[in-house]
């Protein structure tokens, strides 16, 4: 969205601007060009997106020129709850400077609420090219997070849709609650493709605001200072509960009687305080320590949407969207602990505020084209989505699923929907790994190495890799496994079979939607 504003700001005064997803550049590309527009988000322990990695490989290697004729602008999105805090953007903006480029104006590093700093950034940016422009001049703008369709629902404006259905996909004696629900798109005039994501706007645990309003001694109608709404509203609808600002650790770690948690809440250890905050949500942290309501609500952050993968084509299911959620909850310290909008939609929604998030980068290829999917869990949902859409117009192309589940009996999520895709044949393929149903853990990567030959035989032959799911083990273990695939089967070194799965993402046909 950022990048698409940007391009509409600078064609608006002359500029010729080419959006690009930075995996599309090359380093020769920079040398042709005179202006250079990055934006782009930040994933897992501070790297570059997947539709970065490539270009930012190439960028920092040894064997990248000078930039001096270059100049360039760096806007980050990112959220300062993480500690690698828009550390993608501080590589590329470091990085650039180093070869020689220059910049037009210092970094931005945008939080949560971007909207404002970087429309700024782009007025400014803009400004600064339309005057250095005598004529039309030439810009790359690199655009690493997907633009939003233009739409009156947005972020800041969501779609009040009605949930028609809320069943489980998981069996009642199953470890996990992983349910299916249908939204019901209404006259909002929003329009999906498969692979898209919607942003659910979720509002707090009433329990779980009771508590905290419990713990200050006040009612829900206690009025804050600056504030137009009581702080019961604030509390439900406008404040995150969930997760603890790095604001509200300090301030915590200030007032605390326990020594051994204001030891970790300071920082000083990150992996210390990552694994002692899991888990644990702003009311934990407030049982911490004498506070005051007025202390405590400068630090909490806007509540904010969740993001999850449309499990279906608008194709099949005309104005709807189905989504496939697993219910965080666990018990912990005493008291139960529930995703915020997980269990919004498990327990209390018959509504919900949504926004459509696009996903131009994981798309169907052409209908002739072989696909091969790794979705295990919850990351079954986009290939529910491509399924019905190939069958629904009729492709020709094989397909591939890999999917994961604990245990078949219990957690095979749309088994007998893949089932019926793998009679039809419209899912050729269809390799199951049910983890616990034997001694040996049995994971999706595992079948992926057992069907090696096969598996390389499809990438020969044009086959689209895809993988949805986990990206903190699984992704990473299934793209060790597509490596070693790939030299196995290929019979190439470790430094070829990086070089192949490199030109699978430069020519977008190994495609990742992980979280």
């Amino acid at each position: 969205m950022v990048a698409k504003k940007f391009a509409q700001a600078a064609r608006g005064v002359g500029i010729d601007v080419e959006p690009q997803y930075l995996n599309d550049l090359t380093l020769e590309s920079l040398s042709a060009a005179t202006h250079f527009v990055v934006i782009t988000a930040t994933y897992g322990d501070g790297e570059l997106p997947y539709d970065a990695e490539v270009f930012w490989e190439e960028l920092r290697g040894d064997g990248a020129g000078r930039l001096d004729h270059l100049s360039f602008a760096v806007c980050g999105l990112g959220d300062s709850f993480y500690p690698f805090f828009n550390n993608a953007a501080k590589l590329v903006d470091a990085r650039l400077a180093e070869l020689g480029a220059r910049r037009l104006i210092d970094r931005v590093d945008c939080d949560l609420d971007f909207e404002e700093p970087s429309e700024a950034w782009t007025a400014t940016v803009v400004n600064i090219l339309g005057e250095l422009a005598s004529a039309p001049s030439h810009s790359q703008l690199a655009e690493v997070e997907p633009s939003q369709q233009d739409s009156r629902w947005s972020r800041r404006n969501p779609f009040p849709a009605r949930l028609m259905v809320n069943r489980s996909l998981t069996a009642a004696d199953s470890g996990k609650s992983v349910r299916h629900y249908e939204i019901d798109l209404a006259d909002s005039g929003i329009s999906y493709r498969a692979g898209d994501s919607v942003g659910v706007h979720p509002i707090n645990d009433p329990v779980l605001v009771e508590a905290v309003l419990s713990h200050f001694g006040v009612s829900a109608d206690y009025a804050v200072a600056e504030q137009d709404k009581p702080l019961g509203v604030l509390l439900t609808e406008h404040l995150e509960l969930r997760i603890p600002t790095a604001a509200l650790q300090a301030l915590v770690a200030s007032h605390t009687r326990d020594n051994e948690a204001a030891a970790i809440l300071r920082g000083e250890d990150s992996a210390a305080l990552t694994n002692w905050l899991y888990g644990r949500d702003v009311l934990d942290l407030l049982q911490l320590a004498d506070l005051g309501v007025d202390e405590v609500l400068p630090t909490l952050r806007p509540l904010q949407h969740r993001d999850y993968s449309i499990a279906s084509s608008p194709l099949v299911h005309p104005g709807q969207i189905h989504l496939t959620v697993a219910t965080v909850e666990y018990d912990a310290r005493g008291r139960a602990h529930r995703g915020v909008a997980s269990g919004f939609l498990t327990d209390r929604a018959e509504n919900a505020r949504i926004h459509l998030v696009p996903n131009d980068s994981f798309r169907l290829p052409a209908p002739d084209a072989p696909i091969v999917m790794v979705g295990p869990g919850t990351g079954i949902a986009p290939f529910r989505a491509f399924l019905q859409e190939r069958q629904a117009t009729g492709a020709t192309g094989q397909s591939w699923l890999f999917f994961g589940a604990r245990h078949r009996a219990t957690d095979f999520l749309y088994g007998d929907e893949l089932t019926a895709f793998h009679k039809s044949g419209v899912l050729t393929r269809l390799d199951c790994a049910f983890s616990r149903d034997q001694a040996a853990k049995d994971h999706v990567q595992h079948h992926m190495l057992d069907n090696g030959a096969e598996l390389y035989r499809w990438l020969q032959d044009g086959a689209y890799f895809y993988v949805c799911g986990d990206a903190e083990r699984m992704a990473k273990d299934v793209h060790r496994a597509l490596h070693e695939v790939v030299a196995t089967a290929g019979g190439l070194d470790e430094a070829g079979a990086h070089a192949y799965v490199n030109n699978l993402i430069t020519t977008h046909r190994y495609l990742r939607d992980v979280y």
